[in-house]
C-alpha cells in the first residue's frame, strides 16, 4: 500500500485517472486526498475533510513518510500512510487544478 501511494504522489498529475483515496474522521465522515493539483502550487494536492454536518478544504503533501495535511482554517495534522485506502478512481484531465 505504502508503494502504490507514494507511486500515485509520484506522478499525481499526470494519471489519465483520478485516485482517491480516504481516512476515517472523528465525526463520523472521512479525510480525503487526491491526486489533483492544490491550486497555486506545483507538488502540493488537494484534499477535503467532510463530516455529515462539516467541510473544510485542504492541501497535503508526504513529507518523511508521512501525510502532512493543511486545512483552510490554519490547522496543521500529521497522518500515518497506512491508515489511507483506495476508495475511487474516476476520469480528469491531465494537470487539472481546482
Amino acid at each position: 500500500m505504502k508503494r502504490l501511494l507514494i507511486a500515485v504522489l509520484a506522478v499525481g498529475a499526470s494519471f489519465a485517472q483520478a485516485d482517491t483515496w480516504v481516512m476515517a474522521n472523528n465525526g463520523g465522515g472521512q479525510v480525503v486526498l487526491t491526486d489533483r493539483l492544490c491550486k497555486g502550487y506545483k507538488h502540493v494536492y488537494y484534499a477535503y475533510t467532510h463530516t455529515p454536518k462539516f467541510y473544510m478544504d485542504a492541501c497535503w503533501a508526504l513529507m518523511d513518510g508521512k501525510v502532512h495535511v493543511v486545512y483552510e482554517n490554519g490547522e496543521r495534522r500529521v497522518y500515518e500512510m497506512n491508515d489511507f485506502v483506495q476508495d475511487q478512481v474516476t476520469p480528469k484531465k491531465k494537470g487539472t487544478a481546482l
